[in-house]
């Protein structure tokens, strides 16, 4: 196999670039790629950041992608980070591109600049969830369509098979994100993706799923329009951390025993911690474009950066694009 490349906006999220240099960086000691693998792209990085990335390809481009840029007004943007990133997946000049930066600017770039891959209506960003089982839980559309067909249902489960098997799980199991686990419940739109994916042989489609079955064993991908997922994704990170600050509140407040139980619990907390903490998961994919684009959370660090890069690049290397059935 030839070699890599894989790129990275340096001025993309709100710790940038700092934050995304020394995240390469980390990436970089961590051997999860080589110097001649990784593109930044960015300019105006200060002489100690260009003397740290002594062999690593730097592609020139302007910091005008901000948390306020519209999502189309990137396109008229030609010579930021962000529109060279998804230019360079198109011309195959990248294998991935990683960006911390605006998702609806990201979303428009890489469906626009980039284009969708054939056989594709729409794209999704696709993530894992944690789960009871060691397996973690595929979820799509986790923001990208608000609005959808049925017809897009059947994208989004070959995307969300495509990284299942990327993430090790065999034969994954589709089923719809719904009200009820009963034929005759849901919307019109559900209800009409539900007789669609049924009717693929190539899916292994097991029916609906509630909300407080996502982290069952009931299937592996889940599927949903994006308006739904967003809202899904942000109300289990907002009920974890939840949790974890009245845990935490619990602690300080209770007695020696409660503080003596939780020293013991130690290790299991901080179990469970990393288990729900985004900075380990490494971003969410944007699957169905031409190209492996990777979306870190706007305010990553470092450590969430070089997670990134790491899944970027093991994902280019597993040729994760064709795995998506067309």
């Amino acid at each position: 196999m030839s070699v890599i490349k894989i790129g990275v906006d340096a001025y993309g999220g709100d710790n940038a670039p700092e934050a995304v240099i020394e995240g390469a960086l980390f990436a970089l000691k961590n051997n999860y790629l080589s110097r001649d693998e990784l593109v930044i792209i960015g300019n105006d990085l200060s002489n100690d950041f260009l003397e740290s990335l002594k062999g690593v390809e730097v592609v020139p481009a302007k910091n005008l992608v901000t948390n306020d840029t519209k999502p189309t007004d990137v396109l008229k943007l030609e010579e930021s980070s962000m529109y060279i990133g998804c230019k360079y997946l198109k011309e195959k000049k990248l294998d991935a591109f990683v960006s911390a930066g605006n998702t609806g600017a990201l979303l428009a770039s890489g469906t626009f600049i980039a284009g969708r891959l054939e056989g594709i209506k729409r794209p999704a960003l696709v993530l894992a969830l944690p789960s009871k089982s060691n397996k973690p839980k595929i979820l799509v559309d986790a923001g990208a369509n608000a609005e959808v067909k049925s017809e897009h249902f059947y994208d989004f489960a070959r995307e969300g098979i495509a990284y299942a098997k990327f993430l090790d799980i065999e034969k994954p199991r589709v089923a719809i994100l719904n009200i009820g686990s009963e034929e005759e419940k849901g919307s019109t739109l559900i209800k009409d993706a539900y007789n669609l994916l049924k009717g693929f042989s190539n899916l292994n489609f097991v029916g609906f799923v509630e909300a407080r079955e996502i982290f069952d064993d009931t299937c592996d991908v889940i599927v949903t329009d994006g308006f739904t997922g967003n809202n899904v994704l942000k109300t289990i990170e907002g009920t974890a951390y939840f949790i974890l600050h009245e845990l935490k509140t619990a602690i300080k407040s209770g007695g020696l025993f409660t503080k003596l139980g939780a020293l013991f619990l130690k290790g299991s907390l901080k179990s469970l911690i990393n288990k729900i903490d985004y900075r380990s998961y490494g971003g969410t994919f944007f699957l169905g474009i031409n190209g492996i684009l990777v979306k870190a959370h706007g305010s990553s660090d470092a450590e969430a950066i070089s997670n990134a890069i790491f899944v970027a690049t093991k994902a280019a290397k597993f040729d994760l694009l064709s795995k998506i059935e067309l």
